[in-house]
């Protein structure tokens, strides 16, 4: 599995699990950081994945993750 496949599948695992996660849930070294955030903006910008506002690097289940793990805004609220 390379690095994107590998954050992608962790990133999906969070959200199923916790309905959000921070970036330092992450195990990666300082040099990946920027590889990590890449990754992150990618999903985002596709509607995988919303981030908050305020400066904290927090992200939780786009629509389109909510759609496609069936995903209710019920079990999400639960999760956090």
């Amino acid at each position: 599995m390379d690095f994107i496949e590998q954050h992608w599948e962790s990133v999906l695992d969070y959200l199923v699990t916790t309905g959000e996660f921070r970036l330092a849930d992450f195990p990666y070294s300082t040099d990946e950081e920027a590889k990590v955030l890449t990754v992150l903006g990618d999903m985002e910008a596709s509607g995988f994945l919303e981030g908050t506002t305020g400066g904290e690097l927090v992200w939780k289940a786009g629509p389109k993750v909510t759609k496609l793990m069936n995903l209710s805004e019920e079990r999400l609220e639960r999760l956090r």
